[in-house]
Parts: C-alpha cells; sequence; structure tokens
C-alpha cells in the first residue's frame, strides 16, 4: 500500500483539529502536503502558505482546520505513531508465534511503513525532541503528551516481545530496552537514506524490509 492511497482514509481524532467533524479526507491531504513542504525547507523555513501551495489551495482552507503550523506538525507525528502502533501491535500479541519470528514481523512491518510513508517518516525526525519541548499552549501540550505516550506505547511493544525471547533462551541475555533502542534506531534510520528513486538497486520494499528484519533479528539470537 503506497503513501498516497493509505493517508487519509483511517485517521483517528485529533486533539488538533479546530472544527469538530472536520473530513478526515481534507486532513490527510493537509498532513501529505505538510510532510512534502517540512521536508523541502525544514520545519522552520516552512509556512502555511508554502503548505497550501503544495496542496493546491489557500491557506483559508488549512485555517479552516488548524489553528497553526505547530498543530499540523503534532498531528502529523500523531498520525504516524498511529500507524505503526496500528500495524505492529496486532503482530506483537500473535501468542501463536514465538518471540523470534514475532520480532522479524515487527521489523518487517515497521520498516514497510517507513518506506511506504516516506514523507510522513521523515517529517517526523525534524528535530522532533527540541521541537516538542518548546510547545507551550495547553491544548498543544495535550497532543505533546499524547505524541510521548504513544512513542511509550510503541516502545514498549518491542520490549515484551523481547522480554519474551530473553525468557525462553531465543534470545541472548539482554536488557529488552536497551536491545529494543538500536533495533528501532535502526529500522527509523531508513528514512535518512531510503528514496523510491535510486533505491530500486537494493531490491523492492519487501526484499528491504525483510534484508532489515533480519538483521535486527540477528542482532538478539545467539548465533
Amino acid at each position: 500500500m503506497t503513501e498516497q492511497s493509505d493517508i487519509g482514509k483511517s485517521l483517528v481524532s485529533s486533539l488538533l483539529v479546530k472544527r469538530p467533524g472536520a473530513s478526515d479526507e481534507a486532513r490527510g491531504d493537509i498532513l501529505k502536503a505538510a510532510a512534502t513542504a517540512f521536508n523541502e525547507r525544514g520545519y522552520d523555513a516552512t509556512s502555511i502558505d508554502d503548505v497550501a501551495d503544495v496542496l493546491g489551495a489557500s491557506k483559508g482552507r488549512i485555517y479552516h482546520y488548524y489553528r497553526s503550523k505547530t498543530d499540523i506538525f503534532l498531528d502529523l507525528h500523531l498520525e504516524s505513531l498511529r500507524v505503526l502502533n496500528e500495524r505492529v501491535s496486532s503482530i506483537a500479541s500473535r501468542a501463536d508465534l514465538p518471540p523470534t519470528q514475532r520480532v522479524r514481523e515487527m521489523c518487517l512491518a515497521h520498516a514497510v511503513v517507513v518506506m511506504t510513508r516516506i514523507n510522513y517518516q521523515k517529517a517526523t525526525m525534524l528535530g522532533l525532541n527540541r521541537f516538542l519541548l518548546s510547545v507551550s499552549a495547553p491544548y498543544q501540550d495535550a497532543a505533546r503528551q499524547r505524541v510521548n505516550d504513544l512513542r511509550d506505547e510503541y516502545e514498549n511493544l518491542f520490549v515484551a516481545v523481547v522480554a519474551e525471547g530473553v525468557e525462553t533462551g531465543e534470545f541472548r541475555r539482554v536488557e529488552p530496552r536497551f536491545a529494543t533502542k538500536p533495533l528501532l534506531g535502526a529500522l527509523n534510520y531508513v528514512a535518512n537514506w531510503y528514496d523510491e528513486d535510486s533505491a530500486s538497486s537494493l531490491g523492492t520494499v519487501d526484499d528491504i524490509a525483510a534484508a532489515l528484519a533480519d538483521y535486527c533479528v540477528r542482532g538478539l539470537t545467539r548465533g
């Protein structure tokens, strides 16, 4: 599934959208345009006018949904984390699969999301931690806290399965949270180097995702 076909079809309710009952499709279009603008210009240099230009609409249409660029940026993060949690949590809960297979499938799903939603993922790496600390409006602070909560929830999916693998002896005796952080780092770094046009020499999205998943699992196993 591509980024273009996926975004905007199943968005969760936003803490930041100004108008109640706002169309998910319109909101998804704004987020796609903002992700493109942030990647092209950087967060600081991007204005609502720039987002409107990418969208091919007036900035009034954007202000109909969002109060500020900050709101759009936060909502972009919330949507990115929602998709990752949605795709990976169903795998993490598969008690019928051994930990090694679950971790591999979780890594595979994560890598596919990064590559098929590359603009979203790149945009969410634009100095997020420093940016989140600068949020001050109460409604934005609630969204910032939700971003942090979702990040923790997502990391904990991996921590729990790695811990199970350590307990069963499938994985090396390692502190699960410590092992999870570099694993997620390797998966997230794909957003820095993957490009749909130039990565064809490395194989398809599925090929690359499978290779990354195998790499991450090898880092945990005893072999």
